[in-house]
């Protein structure tokens, strides 16, 4: 007898509450782009955050390794900010100046999912799992979440397993998947 697995949902959808996993790129030292990755590593939404960042990056002293860097860091202070449309701007201009790091796609990722463009976020979290991102539970995460808002709850879940099973000590997936029933349909 073949069973038809069903997947409902119990509650609203795991980004409510803007929770999407995101990547700061590691700046060293005592400029403004350090201090631009130490603000979005500890998650600051304020305006000295982003000024660090804009310093960091009209700086003629900022290399352009560390220009592109804090792109991607000055996005992640954007989102915490709720200004999703600033962090595609400086996420498309890192992708634009070296596309292959992974850690873009990532937060496009999250960005997208926050914006509501779930087919861009779930192609931009695939591309930074082929691009050998690092950390792939946090894709996965991203994934599951843009996969959810745009109703396929199965590829939700199993993302969200995968997340699960890559991080065991990672919170976030597990307390997403408790909000799934799984029932046999005969």
């Amino acid at each position: 007898m073949f069973k038809q697995v069903s997947i409902a949902l119990l509650s609203a959808a795991m980004l409510a509450g803007g929770a999407s996993a995101l990547q700061s790129t590691v700046v060293i030292g005592e400029s403004a782009a350090a201090r631009c990755y130490q603000n979005a590593l500890n998650n600051r939404s304020d305006y000295g955050a982003l000024e660090d960042c804009t310093q960091a990056i009209e700086s003629d002293a900022t290399t352009r390794s560390d220009r592109h860097k804090t792109y991607v860091n000055r996005a992640i202070v954007y989102l915490y900010m709720d200004r999703e449309e600033m962090a595609l701007n400086d996420l498309e201009t890192a992708q634009r100046t070296n596309p292959e790091t992974a850690e873009i796609y990532l937060n496009l990722s999250a960005t997208y999912v926050r914006m509501g463009r779930n087919a861009e976020a779930i192609e931009a979290a695939t591309e930074a799992l082929e691009r050998g991102y690092s950390l792939p539970h946090r894709a996965y995460y991203n994934r599951a979440a843009a996969h959810e808002n745009a109703g396929n709850f199965a590829a939700a879940y199993r993302d969200l397993q995968e997340a699960a099973r890559l991080a065991p000590e990672w919170p976030a997936p597990r307390r997403e998947l408790e909000r799934f029933s799984i029932a046999n349909l005969s």
